[in-house]
């Protein structure tokens, strides 16, 4: 009960974006998004590992730093921004 109570919305959404992609996409596009979950959540979890690695020789300011403006940058301008930059760039 204590897994479903701690990752019940995760699990939720997560099945809701899978039927959401049947419905609109069929087989295919369920296919397509659940292979992209597993390798966005593959390399989130290889990501964080690093992430911690590094943050373990920082001092406490430093940390924070890369916490705060090291997620903005990685969450607005790596996952927003630089996707946009480049399919504008490449279809000119």
């Amino acid at each position: 009960m204590s897994v479903l109570r701690t990752f019940g919305w995760p699990f939720g959404v997560t099945l809701l974006g899978l039927g959401a992609a049947l419905l609109a996409w069929g087989p295919g596009g369920l296919a397509a998004v659940a292979v992209l979950g597993v390798l966005e959540v593959s390399l989130s979890f290889d990501n964080a590992v690093v992430n911690a690695t590094v943050l373990r020789r920082m001092d406490a300011f430093w940390q924070r730093m890369f916490l705060t403006v090291g997620i903005l940058i990685a969450v607005f301008g790596m996952r927003l921004v630089f996707p946009v930059l480049v399919v504008s760039a490449t279809t000119r």
